[in-house]
């Protein structure tokens, strides 16, 4: 029997549910090589709980967390050159999952060649590690080679991970709603900054939501220098659940509109991966090739700013103050929003980036329902195919943007 994928699937995402399946299909980050150190990291992805290590030989490995001989957590197992050893009564495991001894069995015994415990196929690019959790032990597609991620030349930066408290798709969708922008995160309009001027508040840009072949982008504009010219700022969304914007050398150094014209040289990529339905975790890369060569020394610090004013005392809002924090301004709005499918909507002509990403994402979940590849999955043809996703800010012709959309 046939199953009609919804908005309301698109939040759920634990084992057996339609999005959950569905997320399986892709290569997730699940942490950064820096953070996987000599003890064993416990996570939570698509609703599983799950122990990453890397091993004295430096293989790295993810598993269930619990051991499968009497369920003690391997979160706090011993680290071998073979594997991860359970505390309880000694059981090893090596990244694949194979059980390699289990000390209290008779001399001889065979019986640790029956159990294999639950593990997932992990890889390392660009500082990151992603893992394949698809249940059914096919062979998985190749590891997406993203630009961000392999380039050499540039300057690379890994940011602090950060950990969220409400559901994946808010923030997904807040990429596809360039209009928040020039609303949320306001600022002063005669600052003299490119930022307040393109997104001010009382003059929003208009934009178009454009489909692609990763998923799609958002391109907001306004008239440029000359009548055959726009300056542009591009956000993409790629599939399952990745954003990239090109802004930050320009929204985080303060520069003016004069600055556009060299155009964007900063890809500012943001891999998201769902814990379960109300937790996820943002994997967020810097690559930079433009001519600064202290760009990302300088870029750290503008990353972190703090919300303008101290709290009242008689203000019980548990994220005041926000504004001026790009990240609380986030928090506080798409936090507090509820999730698609319980939350009562009405979308208007602003939200066609919401309504394009949501039948973009329905379409994928359904294609996987059905057993098909979804759009974003590569195949082995394809393993060497350096995966780009725009996000030019700038200025650049017309006609540029109207070609794009009239493909849409």
């Amino acid at each position: 029997m046939s199953y009609e994928i919804t908005n309301a699937d698109i939040v759920r995402v634990g084992p057996g549910t339609a999005a959950g399946e569905w997320f399986r299909r892709y290569w997730l980050a699940v942490s950064t090589a820096k953070e996987l150190r000599d003890i064993p990291l416990g996570l939570k992805i698509l609703g599983e709980n799950l122990v990453l290590f890397r091993d004295l030989k430096g293989r790295v490995g993810l598993v269930g967390m619990h051991c499968p001989h009497r369920g003690s957590s391997l979160e706090y197992g011993d680290i071998e050159e073979r594997g991860i050893r359970c505390p309880y009564h000694g059981w090893l495991f090596d990244v694949a999952g194979n059980c390699l001894e289990q000390p209290a069995e008779p001399k001889g015994s065979t019986y640790h060649q029956k159990i294999k415990h639950i593990s997932y196929p992990v890889r390392e690019l660009g500082g990151l590690i992603f893992a394949y959790l698809r249940p059914d032990g096919d062979d998985p597609p190749p590891l997406p080679r993203y630009r961000p991620l392999v380039e050499q030349g540039g300057q690379r930066q890994i940011e602090e991970t950060r950990a969220y408290d409400y559901n994946w798709f808010n923030f997904i969708e807040n990429g596809a709603d360039p209009v928040h922008f020039s609303i949320l995160h306001r600022s002063d309009p005669n600052d003299g900054t490119w930022r307040s001027w393109f997104f001010d508040f009382r003059d929003v840009p208009a934009f178009d939501a454009v489909e692609t072949e990763y998923g799609m982008k958002v391109v907001s504009h306004k008239p440029g220098p000359t009548a055959d010219t726009e300056y542009v700022d591009e956000k993409s969304f790629a599939l399952p659940s990745i954003l990239q914007i090109g802004d930050t050398e320009f929204t985080h150094f303060k520069r003016d509109r004069s600055a556009l014209l060299d155009g964007s040289r900063n890809e500012h990529i943001m891999f998201l991966t769902p814990n379960d339905d109300e937790h996820f975790t943002l994997f967020t890369v810097n690559y930079y090739t433009g001519p600064d060569p202290d760009f990302i020394k300088k870029l750290a610090p503008t990353r972190s700013t703090a919300p303008q004013g101290e709290k009242k005392e008689y203000d019980k809002r548990p994220l005041a103050p926000f504004r001026g924090s790009v990240r609380r301004e986030d928090m506080a709005t798409q936090g507090t929003q509820g999730t698609i499918g319980e939350r009562a909507e009405h979308l208007a002509s602003s939200d066609r980036g919401v309504i394009m990403l949501r039948k973009i994402i329905v379409n994928a979940i359904q294609t996987a329902h059905a057993g098909g590849r979804p759009r974003g999955v590569l195949t082995h043809a394809e393993a060497d195919k350096s995966v780009r996703f725009d996000s030019f800010t700038g200025v650049r012709p017309v006609a540029v943007r109207q070609k794009e959309s009239a493909r849409t």
